[in-house]
């Protein structure tokens, strides 16, 4: 696929970066609102030029592998290919080896005094290159078959498309939130594969992607007679745009529409109001109801989502009592479940004599009814 426009949808120095891709499909390609889009990434030259240094291997060396057994998890390559090329494009670099990877390393290790180190390692926060840099006998120690067995394929990263093909069928839309952190091993700073990847496409550059159906349960139905509340953080919000797009669309060829409230988590208004312009503009036409939370200028004590559900438990309950189908996209680790216990609160709150389990169960029902829904991830 083509990608077609790229800028930042933060602001200058913001240190939490996000951007915003749109991508050509090819002919024939469909999508549904709130698909996703599952793109297979690139690793960084320069982690790919100490990778090969690591290794002991020269990158412009050309390698002929072909499959001698059939495996799953081999990786999928049957051509020659240089170094270089299957070091960017077909294993993961930045992954913290297995116990499995370990012990291969270990074994292969002449040094007798490294061999005993690798042996005792259990919890190590280094990636398999810091690990590689760091017992230099093993530069070159390793052929070719043994490499191939030891490495990990690259793995798709999976994103949320955050535009509706009411609006253009032709392209779709991401929005990518950069992961760059410190160092689990403490050199230096860690840069997210697939988001890092991402984050380099200009205009005009090739990504190797295709759309994924999401699953039914969390397509919202712009023209449903039931209200929906969205929750969302961050680049979360991208398939609620796309709902909220359809529902624009929907209303200016006349339909009467349900309500429609999205919570959207970001820091400051002028920093991650991500497509503010855009959903301010749906919102005074009338296809949904924004509350923003904002993390660095809180309201009160409204700092995330689930504080401002709280704040607004009423008309929250009341549209759950209208039959309202609820649908949260983002953070998996902190958010999703913070949201989660907003909405048991809630129902504790409005329930005489409900305690945490009943609580736990009138979720659960919720949920198992599709009228709870959540598309979380971790970032990558």
């Amino acid at each position: 696929m083509r990608v077609t426009e790229a800028h930042d949808l933060t602001a200058p120095g913001h240190p939490r970066r996000k951007r915003f891709l749109r991508v050509a499909l090819p002919d024939g390609v469909t999508y549904r609102t709130a698909d996703h889009l599952t793109v297979l990434p690139a690793n960084a030259p320069d982690l790919v030029t100490r990778a090969a240094a690591a290794l002991g291997a020269d990158p412009d060396t050309v390698l002929d592998i072909r499959p001698t057994r059939p495996r799953g998890d081999a990786i999928a390559v049957d051509r020659p290919l240089t170094v270089r090329e299957l070091l960017t494009h077909h294993v993961e670099l930045q992954e913290r080896p297995t116990a499995g990877q370990l012990a291969a390393l270990a074994a292969a290790d002449p040094c007798p005094p490294e061999r005993a180190a690798l042996a005792t390692l259990t919890d190590d926060p280094r990636t398999l290159v810091e690990i590689l840099e760091d017992h230099p006998a093993l530069r070159g120690a390793l052929d070719w078959p043994a490499l191939l067995d030891l490495l990990t394929p690259l793995r798709p990263r999976h994103y949320s498309i955050s535009s509706s093909p009411a609006v253009d069928p032709g392209h779709v839309d991401l929005m990518v939130s950069l992961l760059q952190a410190p160092a689990r091993s403490g050199r230096g700073v860690y840069r997210g594969t697939g988001s890092g990847h991402l984050m380099t496409l200009q205009p005009g550059d090739t990504v190797y992607a295709r759309v994924q159906p999401c699953p039914e349960a969390f397509r919202i139905d712009a023209t449903a007679s039931t209200p929906v509340v969205m929750v969302a953080a961050g680049t979360g919000l991208a398939p609620f745009r796309g709902a909220v797009a359809d529902r624009a669309a929907a209303l200016a060829a006349g339909a009467e529409l349900a309500p429609a409230v999205c919570y959207f988590g970001c820091d400051a208004p002028d920093a991650d109001f991500l497509h503010a312009e855009e959903l301010r503009a749906a919102e005074a036409a009338g296809a949904v109801l924004l509350r923003p939370a904002f993390s660095e200028t809180p309201e009160g004590e409204v700092r995330f989502v689930q504080h401002r559900i709280a704040a607004e438990a009423e008309e929250v309950w009341a549209l759950l009592g209208a039959g309202a189908r609820v649908h949260v996209c983002g953070d998996g680790s902190r958010m999703a479940p913070g949201v989660r216990e907003a909405f048991r609160t809630l129902f504790r709150k409005h329930t005489p004599d409900a305690d945490e389990t009943t609580a736990e169960r009138w979720l659960d029902g919720l949920i198992a009814d599709g009228r709870y829904t959540e598309d979380v991830y971790a970032a990558g």
